[in-house]
Formats: structure tokens, sequence, C-alpha cells
């Protein structure tokens, strides 16, 4: 003999969203290790730029010419290059850049990224300037720079040395 229990949709939808919190809630979650990211250097960017022109939000700057170095690779910024920003209503900056390396060894290298900098208010922390790099090459020398994420961090230059510098990291697994 079968039993049949009767379930309205009301009953249905309740017990899915308890069942739902108690797996979310539970151990199997709470338990998994938190990884540490761990990164290292692959490279400092230090780049000049153009007047830009402002078309409403929007920022348009040529990138002029640049270089960049680190352990694995160095080169210099083939032009031409250039940054389309946009101001967001809520102060951010969004950045979005596209330009092409030429290592001391003559491959190529396509890098596009986006980012955000953004300046708080007086009296809080310093700004906030971070993108996220990502390359494309054909070189079969540099073919492993296809298979990273990378993280760049603004920092200050003397004004001679250009108008953007960062420090990228490859984040590792």
């Amino acid at each position: 003999m079968s039993s049949h229990l009767t379930v309205s949709r009301r009953q249905f939808a309740r017990l899915g969203a308890t069942a739902v919190a108690a797996f979310s809630g539970s151990t199997l979650v709470a338990q998994a290790p938190e990884p540490a990211l761990r990164s290292r250097h692959l490279m400092d960017l230090v780049f000049r730029t153009a007047p830009p022109r402002t078309i409403g939000p929007r920022v348009i700057a040529g990138i002029t010419d640049g270089t960049f170095r680190g352990p694995r690779l160095k080169g210099t910024v083939v032009t031409p290059a250039g940054e389309w920003g946009a101001t967001r209503p809520d102060g951010a900056y969004i950045i979005d850049v596209r330009l092409e390396l030429r290592t001391d060894d003559d491959a190529l290298v396509f890098a596009f990224y986006r980012g955000i900098v953004y300046t708080p208010p007086t009296g809080q922390r310093d700004q906030y300037w971070v993108t996220t790099p990502v390359f494309e090459t054909a070189s079969e020398k540099y073919a492993w720079l296809n298979r990273i994420v990378s993280v760049a961090v603004a920092y200050n230059v003397p004004k001679e040395a250009g108008d953007v510098a960062y420090h990228i990291y490859e984040i590792l697994m």
C-alpha cells in the first residue's frame, strides 16, 4: 500500500526555500578553504599620453610612447595606441586601453585592459587605480602570456618619465 502526501504550491515553495537556506549554511560551504591570492611581478609599464579630447563623459587620449620592463620581458610601446575612458555618475573613471608592445627581441604582444580610477572625498584613503591587463601574442617564446590573468596597480613617476605607470602582476594558482 503506498501513501501519498499532498503539498500545495505555497508549501512546496516554502520547503524549497528552507532546504536552500539549510544547504547554503551547511558545513560543506563553510569548510571550503579560502586560498591565498598569490602573484609575481610581471613588468612595469610606463607611457606618455597626448592631450585628451573630451566628448561628454568620454575621454579619448592617444598614447605617444612608452616602455615596459620585467624579469621575463622588456621592450617598447608601439604607436598608435590609446585610451578610451568615461566618468560614471558616481565619480569613478572607467579606463579602456588598447596598445601593442614590442619586446626587445622583436616579438609583438597586443595588450588591452579595463579598470577603475576613483578618488575618494578628501580625508579618506589614497586614489584607487587598478586595471586587469590581458595579453595576446603569436610568439612561441611569449605564448605563456596568452594564458595568464594579471592585475595592474598605478603608481606615480616623475613627469619626465611618463604620464601613466603601472606595476603589473601575474596572478598565480
